[in-house]
């Protein structure tokens, strides 16, 4: 996926053609492909031509659409992807990256320097740091609550990358990204341009555990499961209802999406408050959300997006939540009682979110809005749920936002009783250590649902929170978790898939309770104890995988890892 290589993330990926090809594994996936000095060299050499005259022409004032021109043939030269996603690509992702250039100063060097081994500059973009100061001092921790006997209990849902595909085409190849195949991102559809003739893994009715979406039909399962199963006080929908099919993004399609999914939601819950958050993939170009301070806001910014989300999920909010909405998606509500839920954009901390470059700094404030938010909270005694899209340990999130974020849950730990998120498509969490020492005091949790949709190589899964209650004194705090799954390869057009509980966080694996100390303890007993980390690692996919010695380091070391792009300090 190269557009995000080129223009600080994207042009690598072009030119290195199909080296790889994923576009959210892209950046992790290019790092360790390059370890191999001689594609190390080779790609290196490439790079720097090419981003050199890239470069060049953006500051020159070359025309958009020469520039255009260029990078498409480059895309088609390489056999990188086939025709149509390389003009998909290019047609969506280049104005984008040649504004954000010509507000810069990043060279040939800098850019590939970031992506490449030992090619060029060391000045990271993806690293650079920024200054936010949390006021106040804070108060004495009282450590994790002990609920032994709850008054009463919250039943919540928690919805994440449902990512619908209206292509998807039962039949069509759904393995379609091996080495001799790897020009297209998304598989289970028909590509007019692609031989289709030659089928190795036909696409199921209902889904395959390949890098597809799920189809309509299987969102729709799922809901009339979900609704005739359980009760719940209200459901979480942390983003991403887009299929991975980004060249094709278009504002409209986008707008129309979106409403029409909350409907759904809407319809199969009409008395249940949903509470939603933006994706990642909910941005046209995928992730382009740029804050108030950047030119050309009126043309570039998300104003269209965050109307749309105002729109689309007043139902259930109340009407003071609109300005937050429109200006920054984000939002806080009080549902119950000594509770208020946040509702935080992270896409400002997105990797790939190119108008971050821009200035990397507290994009809309939002963190300052946080923080004022929590501090309300904490004047008058409320607990405060989190809901997000991008984990902040996740290396999609900028190093300098996740280490503010992370001062900001230290500061506020006595109020903040859950931190919930989606985006990674896999079934997991990242601890908070004091002093960011991973022998020390582990102060928070971030709670990290697995992908409704099967990409990549997933089972279609939605998680269930049981929290402590609506009552005085209440701590708020998730007692236990429970995922639920369907096997779509075991369906087919005669047989819907049955959804069924995967498993129960605390009581599969024994937890005393799911206090970041008890993750920590979990952790560790990952980290030696070979047949619970396979457990673990079933549960993580949704599918059989293999996960050898360096990868369950690699996991492990993810597990304790609630700030990104610090793996010295978290990963000894």
């Amino acid at each position: 996926m190269m557009f995000y290589i080129i223009f600080l993330l994207l042009l690598p990926y072009f030119i290195i053609g199909n080296l790889i090809y994923k576009q959210e594994k892209l950046l992790d996936s290019l790092k360790e492909t390059l370890k191999d000095e001689s594609l190390s060299k080779v790609a290196c050499d490439i790079c720097k031509t090419t981003m050199t005259n890239v470069v060049e022409m953006a500051h020159n004032g070359t025309d958009t659409s020469d520039i255009e021109k260029y990078i498409l043939r480059r895309c088609i030269l390489e056999k990188t992807q086939i025709k149509v996603i390389c003009e998909g690509l290019v047609k969506s992702f280049t104005d984008e990256g040649v504004f954000v250039l010509k507000q810069t100063n990043y060279t040939a060097d800098q850019i590939c320097g970031a992506f490449i081994k030992d090619c060029g500059a060391t000045d990271d973009p993806l690293n650079d740091m920024w200054r936010f100061v949390v006021p106040f001092s804070k108060p004495p921790v009282k450590g994790w609550p002990k609920v032994t006997n709850p008054q009463s209990t919250l039943r919540v849902l928690h919805l994440t990358d449902i990512h619908i595909d209206h292509e998807y085409s039962p039949g069509s190849e759904a393995d379609c990204e091996t080495k001799n195949d790897n020009d297209r991102m998304v598989c289970c559809r028909v590509y007019p341009s692609v031989n289709n003739s030659k089928i190795k893994v036909p696409a199921g009715y209902w889904g395959s555990p390949y890098d597809c979406d799920i189809p309509y039909r299987t969102f729709i399962s799922a809901m009339e499961y979900i609704s005739k199963n359980d009760k719940f006080d209200y459901i979480i929908v942390t983003g991403d209802m887009e299929s991975h099919d980004m060249w094709a993004y278009t504002k409209t399609k986008t707008m129309t999406n979106i409403l029409n999914i909350t409907s759904v939601l809407q319809e199969y819950f009409p008395k249940t408050p949903i509470y939603q958050t933006t994706g990642n993939h909910e941005g046209v170009p995928m992730d382009a959300m740029g804050p108030h301070t950047m030119q050309e806001y009126a043309k570039r910014g998300p104003a269209w997006l965050y109307n749309t989300f105002a729109q689309a999920w007043k139902r259930d909010l109340p009407i003071d939540t609109q300005s937050d909405i429109k200006y920054r998606a984000s939002y806080a509500i009080k549902p119950f009682s000594g509770l208020k839920i946040i509702s935080l954009n992270t896409i400002y901390c997105s990797k790939n979110n190119l108008y971050n470059y821009i200035n990397q700094t507290d994009p809309d404030y939002t963190l300052s809005w946080l923080v004022s938010e929590l501090m309300e909270s904490e004047e008058i005694g409320e607990k405060v749920h989190i809901i997000s899209h991008i984990p902040p340990g996740s290396t999609y999130c900028l190093k300098g936002w996740s280490f503010n974020f992370y001062k900001v849950v230290y500061r506020y730990e006595g109020i903040i009783a859950s931190l919930i998120y989606g985006h990674t498509h896999k079934d997991s969490f990242e601890i908070y250590y004091e002093n960011a020492d991973v022998n020390g005091r582990p102060y928070h949790v971030n709670f990290v649902a697995p992908s409704l949709t099967t990409y990549p190589h997933n089972n279609p899964a939605f998680r269930v929170y049981t929290f402590d209650g609506n009552y005085q004194g209440s701590s708020y705090t998730i007692l236990e978790s429970e995922t639920y799954y369907a096997n779509v390869t075991e369906a087919d057009e005669n047989n819907p898939p049955k959804w069924k509980l995967e498993y129960k966080l605390k009581e599969d694996f024994g937890m005393e309770d799911l206090s970041p100390e008890s993750f920590h303890k979990l952790a560790n007993v990952l980290e030696k104890n070979i047949t619970d980390f396979e457990k673990f690692y079933l549960y993580y996919n949704r599918n059989h995988k293999s996960c050898g010695s360096t990868c369950r380091r690699n996991v492990v070391c993810g597990l304790r890892s609630a700030r990104s792009y610090d793996k010295a300090t978290f990963c000894p």
